[in-house]
């Protein structure tokens, strides 16, 4: 697949004899069809990276406007759903044999300069999921109106949550939900921050929920 710049008539559009050309992005591109299609089996190294495919897509897809903030800076020609899959491929699993599943504390929905904040806490107290986080203002790559992202994931329902955004000089915030009261329960959280012009963001901290007893 190659870009192509507008001719005498304009870009190319549709498809002409083994060629399509298309727009995506302000950025036109012109591709070839396939001469055939493969038809041998799969392997199994591929069966594995097309399971790794999917549950990355899979999971990625109901949080894409997240994805779209925390990878701003790189989604010029790609959605930040196709960002983070790239990002996350090749340290977002745990593998045994042909199994996979996701490795959810190595997975991260954001990539940039800010600080993040430190000393990030978790826990359930009843319906109340309960997180704080240091609110020092001091020190470069951080600021008092930067606004916390927070990504709340309950494996076992394989439901998102929003948990608001409060900024970063609160330290801390509080998610009320019925859920909450519900087991068995495992859950997932995540925050990273955001500048006010939503240009800059943080990395990705997993935070360790200790998961109610049933």
């Amino acid at each position: 697949m190659g870009t192509i710049n507008d001719g005498i008539n304009g870009p190319f559009r549709g498809k002409a004899g083994s060629v399509i050309g298309s727009n995506w992005r302000k950025v036109n591109y012109i591709k070839g069809l396939p001469r055939f299609k493969n038809k041998r089996a799969a392997s199994t190294d591929q069966l594995l990276e097309r399971k790794k495919f999917a549950l990355l897509n899979r999971f990625f897809d109901p949080i894409s406007t997240v994805l779209e903030i925390g990878f701003r800076q790189f989604t010029s020609r790609a959605t930040g759903k196709n960002v983070a899959i790239r990002y996350n491929y090749d340290h977002a699993f745990q593998i045994d044999e042909t199994h996979v599943t996701l490795d959810y504390p190595a997975l991260q929905f954001s990539h940039g300069s800010l600080f993040t904040a430190g000393d990030e806490q978790a826990w359930v107290d009843g319906d109340t999921l309960h997180i704080t986080w240091d609110p020092d203002m001091y020190g470069m790559g951080r600021s008092l109106d930067d606004t916390a992202r927070m990504v709340l994931y309950e494996e076992i329902r394989g439901i998102f949550y929003s948990v608001g955004r409060p900024l970063r000089h609160e330290g801390a915030t509080q998610f009320v939900n019925k859920v909450l009261t519900q087991r068995p329960l495992k859950l997932h959280l995540w925050l990273f921050f955001v500048d006010r012009a939503g240009k800059q963001v943080s990395k990705t901290v997993y935070i360790p929920i200790a998961n109610p007893e049933s």
